[in-house]
């Protein structure tokens, strides 16, 4: 194992670390519980994945020999395969608590779901469980682009609570990381590298903005993860 290789293991965890030491920094955090679940729940999403690569392999659908293959592969499997598991932990187990109130409780609590999730998933890849061994880009890209689309669902998951409009926000989250992250396997695929450039710089804008509006929304009570 090459220390490219270890560093990219470690990528996610160390991550989640640095994210929980900012969140405590930054306010004044009584308990770490959640951020901790979050981040350990996030592990098992990985299941979800692993399930539905399993189904795939039983239909033979992760036998890749047509670009309609690949696509349906790419944002059914892996794209939604990757992000149901992640969706279910926030939508259903985080969103009812009664410290997440706005965007940006959704935003937080998706980033580490999604950490915990590509801690597992990065080695997983790395050694070819799934259809495809993809370059190792993909494999040192894959925390950062996690946590993209854990920023773009959290957003959408939380806006639906602060505006009660849980189910329509709900699915809209789901629906956008999922089509990124399938969009993301599916261009390592086909390696065309003007256009991952172009969607890498264009998902990073999205999950910016989205971030910086989540922090410019107020809480209807002063609460924090």
């Amino acid at each position: 194992m090459t220390i490219a290789t270890i560093l990219s293991y470690l990528q996610a965890p160390v991550l989640a670390i640095l994210l929980i030491l900012y969140l405590n920094k930054k306010f004044q955090i009584n308990s770490n519980k959640h951020l901790f679940q979050a981040f350990g729940l996030g592990l098992i999403t990985v299941v979800s994945l692993f399930l539905f690569d399993l189904l795939a392999e039983s239909l033979g659908y992760d036998q890749l020999k047509n670009l309609r293959r690949s696509g349906f592969y790419s944002f059914v499997i892996i794209g939604f395969g990757s992000q149901f598991g992640i969706f279910i932990v926030l939508r259903y187990y985080f969103l009812p608590l009664k410290s997440f109130n706005t965007p940006l409780d959704g935003v937080l609590y998706a980033m580490l779901i999604s950490l915990g999730f590509s801690t597992l998933a990065v080695p997983l890849f790395d050694m070819g469980l799934f259809a495809k061994l993809l370059s190792p880009v993909f494999i040192y890209s894959l925390p950062m682009a996690c946590l993209f689309f854990g920023i773009i669902m959290g957003f959408f998951i939380g806006m639906g609570k602060y505006r009660k409009n849980r189910l329509i926000d709900s699915l809209t989250g789901l629906g956008a990381a999922s089509f990124f992250m399938g969009f993301y396997y599916f261009g390592f695929l086909t390696s065309e590298k003007t256009i991952m450039v172009l969607y890498g710089v264009g998902v990073f804008l999205i999950a910016l903005l989205l971030m910086i509006k989540s922090t410019n929304i107020k809480p209807e009570k002063n609460a924090h993860p």
